[in-house]
Order: C-alpha cells, then sequence, then structure tokens
C-alpha cells in the first residue's frame, strides 16, 4: 500500500533526491560517458568489487562541480547516468555506512563492502551521500538521465537517423548562403549544468518538467553548418 503521507514529504523535500547518479571523471569524462552509453552498462573499472553513486540531488551538485574546475584533477566531473533509486534499491544498491575503523571491526564481513571511514575535520566524505551496489557491472535501463555540462552536448548524444540531409539558403548582396541540416532522435532522457545554472532557483520539481517534455525516440532537425 502507498504512503500518501510519505510521498508529498518526499516531494517537498528538495534535499531528497529520486534517483541515484553515478559521475565520470578526468579529462575525457564526456569520452568515458559516452563510451558507458554505447556499452550500455556501467563497469567497475578500478576493480573495487561495487559501483558508487551519489544520493545528492542533482539540482544541487552545480555550485559543487564549479568547486572541482578549480583543479587540475577533480574528484568528478559534471558527465554522468542518473537511474532510479528504487529499482537500483531492489538490485542490491544500499547507502554507505559512515563511521571508524573499530566500528567496522564488528561488522560481518558481508558488510564490509558499504563501509566507509568517517573523521570529521580530516576524512569526511559523508557529504557524497554514497550509495553502493555489489556488482562488477550495472546495465543501463532507458529510463536512466543523461547529465552532461553543456546543452550543446546533450544534443551531440542524439543518434543520427540516417535521413538525408537538407540543402537550403538563400540570396544575399549577389551571394548565395546556405546550410544543412540533419535529423537526429533522443536516445536518452537528459538534462545540463548549463540548464540548471539557469534557473536560480531549480526544484525537483522543474528537473521533472524538464524530463517529461522529453521523449525517447523524439526526433529533432539541427543545423549542421553554413556554406
Amino acid at each position: 500500500m502507498v504512503n500518501s503521507t510519505l510521498l508529498q514529504i518526499l516531494a517537498s523535500r528538495e534535499d531528497l533526491s529520486d534517483y541515484l547518479f553515478h559521475f565520470t571523471k578526468g579529462k575525457n569524462a564526456f569520452e568515458t560517458l559516452e563510451k558507458i552509453l554505447n556499452d550500455g552498462k556501467l563497469k567497475d573499472i578500478y576493480t573495487r568489487g561495487c559501483l558508487c553513486f551519489t544520493e545528492a540531488p542533482l539540482t544541487t551538485l552545480y555550485n559543487m562541480f564549479q568547486i572541482f574546475e578549480r583543479y587540475d584533477k577533480p574528484m568528478y566531473a559534471p558527465y554522468g547516468i542518473g537511474l532510479k533509486k528504487k529499482s537500483l534499491y531492489n538490485k542490491g544498491c544500499r547507502p554507505v555506512i559512515y563511521g571508524t575503523k573499530e566500528d567496522f571491526e564488528t561488522f560481518p564481513e558481508q558488510l564490509q563492502w558499504r563501509c566507509e571511514e568517517y573523521m570529521p575535520d580530516a576524512k569526511d566524505y559523508s557529504w557524497l551521500r554514497e550509495w553502493r551496489i555489489k556488482s562488477e557491472s550495472y546495465d543501463i535501463p532507458k529510463e536512466c538521465i543523461v547529465i552532461t555540462k553543456t546543452e550543446n552536448e546533450q544534443s551531440l548524444l542524439m543518434k543520427d537517423t540516417g535521413d538525408d540531409f537538407d540543402f537550403d539558403g538563400d540570396i544575399e548582396d549577389g551571394e548565395y548562403h546556405g546550410y544543412v541540416t540533419g535529423s537526429f532522435q533522443r536516445i536518452y532522457r537528459g538534462v545540463s549544468m548549463e540548464n540548471i545554472q539557469k534557473v536560480c532557483t531549480f526544484s525537483k520539481a522543474e528537473l521533472e518538467k524538464i524530463l517529461s517534455n522529453q521523449k525517447v525516440g523524439d526526433v529533432e532537425e539541427r543545423n549542421l553548418g553554413w556554406f
């Protein structure tokens, strides 16, 4: 039975997210995201025995990525995948347990993969609000959302439909100026950090509005350049 009061509380809390996010890192973060999408799965490339996510709402992460940009090797880049928390939970994904090494020594071995040391003012990753799933890979469902830094990168992730290009133009000052358009199909829903930045009071409801207007399989015409 659905708890209607709980649903109202969750909807009113901007600090709670319906999604868990897995972000890429490094100078080739966008290319890594493309590879994840092409492969159709997340992989445990660091052989940690689990895959990591953050529960921090996407609408609160813009300022964090602004801080990361100051560093040559930031912890994460604004490119990633958002998956429904409920679906991941049903597959065994669980929140990280923060505590001391002494705490963890009392835990059974089957819980160690969920443990992360916490030392106030010295080693504190609790701000990540991390979740983990004990798996070497995880298939990406079509209902995921894709996060990029710019709106243009969202367009780059769309698929060429293979239709013929259209050429059009007009004559101006005695010269012909033309442009090329092509058709591209949406494969995943997504949102960019640029989009979030534009809305100073960005909320979960506004994020859902953006995503609800996107349909997987939608085709758009795109200007491919002038000639």
